[in-house]
């Protein structure tokens, strides 16, 4: 039982995985129509003061809400978050389920939400009962818990209380562990919290602070994680950087073995590694700014050639191009774009500053029907995606109304893609205030 500063008791920490963990990778079930979307809905939700003409509000993140249980069922949930707000929205209908709103009198620009992971929280040793929560946080280092099903914002702490300007850009859940959350934070330190399991129905729960990674490089933009590796990844600006989760020595507060992983320098530009997703549990997929090029590769076999740097805990791979399959995307000098992955259909999708939306379909690759480096075969040229979705030509009354220039008139960043189990659903949001929403299936057309 660990106690604060203040001398107040906290739950008991076990340093052991959750008894109910199992790794339930989905199967691969590729698709015959990854190249078919649809725009469906384009929505204006995070707006400041609920301006409906707000353009300028930049939306970071979206992810769908986690399998529940053992059902096949899709869930057609995804989160946005961005400006002060986090939503809910049914992408099926287009309907915001629930949104979550600080309080715009005293939230600041400071207090922007960057960042948003899911979790699924065990309230019993067998998991037969169990909660979908998602953390968000971003400006001043605030973390808010939510528990969306009941509607609740039942937590929030700042990981650095004492430095205003401190920013976390990156959350991570730890898969094995259902409470732990990683915090990347903008000065390059990782934090890893325990924020509890929620005593209901009052949702009474106390965070404990368990250990601060030192920085390797300035901003953590992605994290993502590794089950079988028990490796949690970074993009940071600065590097790719990999450190094995070892219960043992997280309890003692040892440093962590650490990885370095050196990814091509292309036409002089370093590694600002923007950003990170795991297609499946041993195939990550990078992307650097400036490179024009999606890198996804094996840990397993990039581990095995990994070399001691400066003691018996850093290491470093030189991960080289016969070991990738190197995908084709934007020269764009923008950064900050990020991947979104289903790894049931292994479509991955990235979008661009035109407002563009790059799909890959991946399935043959990973299963080997196509040979390439992440499969032990021979190298391949840059892969092209299979279909490059255009911003669609949008009528916007309420911009027209307060006399705003059109959406497209300036570049559309897009921050962030999401891709629904079994590829059905892409969601995309931009720097422009907009929840792109795009259905897989035949162009619907009116009769």
């Amino acid at each position: 039982m660990k106690t604060s500063d203040k001398g107040e008791e906290h739950h008991n920490i076990t340093y052991s995985f959750d008894p109910s963990y199992k790794l339930n990778e989905p199967e691969i079930q590729k698709v015959a129509d990854a190249d078919m979307f649809q725009p469906m809905y384009f929505l204006r939700t995070h707006s400041k003061n609920n301006d409906p003409a707000d353009v300028q509000t930049q939306i970071w993140q979206c992810s769908f809400e986690p399998k529940q249980g053992k059902s096949d069922s899709t869930n057609y949930t995804v989160a946005t978050c961005g400006g002060s707000s986090v939503c809910f929205i049914d992408v099926e209908s287009g309907g915001v389920i629930l949104k979550y709103n600080r309080n715009t009198k005293t939230a600041t620009a400071g207090e922007i939400l960057y960042a948003q992971v899911w979790s699924r929280v065990p309230l019993d040793d067998l998991g037969l009962n169990s909660i979908t929560i998602l953390a968000a946080a971003g400006g001043r280092s605030t973390v808010v818990v939510m528990h969306p099903e009941a509607g609740v914002c039942y937590q929030m702490f700042r990981t650095v209380p004492n430095k205003a300007a401190a920013v976390i850009n990156s959350l991570q859940f730890h898969p094995k562990k259902a409470t732990w959350l990683f915090c990347g934070h903008q000065d390059g330190q990782i934090q890893l919290w325990d924020v509890g399991v929620p005593s209901l129905p009052s949702y009474s729960v106390t965070q404990v602070h368990l250990l601060t990674i030192p920085a390797v490089a300035r901003d953590v933009y992605n994290l993502t994680f590794s089950a079988t590796h028990d490796l949690l990844i970074a993009g940071c600006d600065g590097g790719l950087v990999g450190w094995k989760i070892d219960m043992k020595k997280v309890e003692t507060n040892e440093r962590l073995e650490r990885t370095m992983f050196v990814l091509p320098d292309v036409d002089g530009n370093g590694t600002v590694l923007d950003s990170v997703v795991m297609v499946r549990d041993d195939l990550l997929a990078a992307k650097c700014a400036l490179h024009g090029q999606i890198y996804i590769f094996s840990l397993k076999e990039a581990l095995k050639k990994r070399t001691v740097t400066k003691n018996a805990i850093q290491y470093e791979v030189v991960v080289k191009e016969e070991m990738m399959l190197r995908l084709r995307w934007s020269d764009t000098d923008n950064y900050y774009m990020n991947m979104g992955v289903d790894p049931s259909s292994c479509i991955l999708v990235c979008g661009d500053d035109k407002g563009a939306l790059w799909v890959y379909d991946l399935a043959d690759y990973v299963t080997g029907k196509i040979s390439s480096p992440i499969t032990n075969g021979a190298l391949l040229p840059l892969q092209e995606p299979v279909k490059i979705l255009e911003w669609p030509e949008l009528e916007d009354a309420e911009v027209e109304k307060a006399r705003k220039l059109r959406l497209d008139t300036y570049d559309i960043v897009v921050d962030n893609c999401a891709v629904s189990r079994g590829g059905t659903h892409i969601v995309a949001v931009t720097s422009n205030n907009m929840v792109c929403i795009w259905k897989r299936g035949p162009e619907v057309t009116d009769t």
